[in-house]
């Protein structure tokens, strides 16, 4: 259960760092930054949620009490920069490790492989969407 408490801690820090990003973006194109860093955020709640319920619940198991996963969480969340380009480039690396981390994650059930695999495609999604930001 260990790699299932980084996965949801990986994703906490994910969508706060997302928040921060959302806060103090500025410039010309503040509104769609704003906009993206909300866009990495939705769904996550719902996912954490899913990790829980599905590896933990569903064996009978208590999952960490969350100011567990926020202390342990607030370790990836990277300092915001006054540059935006600079926070998404950080938001980059913390979903790149996300999906890293996701790749360890072996000897799944059908219900738990497809748990992951939405998580993967919404990470990945949201790191194609990154990468066009950081470009511009």
């Amino acid at each position: 259960m260990e790699n299932i408490n980084k996965l949801i801690v990986l994703l906490i820090a994910i969508q706060n760092f997302a928040k921060d990003i959302h806060y103090t973006c500025k410039g010309e194109s503040f509104y769609s930054k704003h906009l993206l860093a909300d866009k990495i955020c939705d769904g996550l709640d719902e996912y954490i949620d899913s990790l829980k319920e599905i590896f933990f619940m569903a064996s009978d198991k208590i999952p960490l009490a969350s100011n567990m996963y926020l202390v342990d969480a607030s370790v990836y969340v990277p300092e915001i920069l006054p540059e935006d380009k600079l926070n998404f480039t950080s938001m980059k690396e913390l979903i790149v490790l996300a999906l890293q981390h996701i790749e360890t994650l072996t000897e799944l059930t059908r219900g738990e492989s497809a748990l992951i695999d939405a998580i993967a495609q919404h990470l990945q999604q949201s790191l194609a969407l990154v990468n066009f930001q950081i470009k511009e």
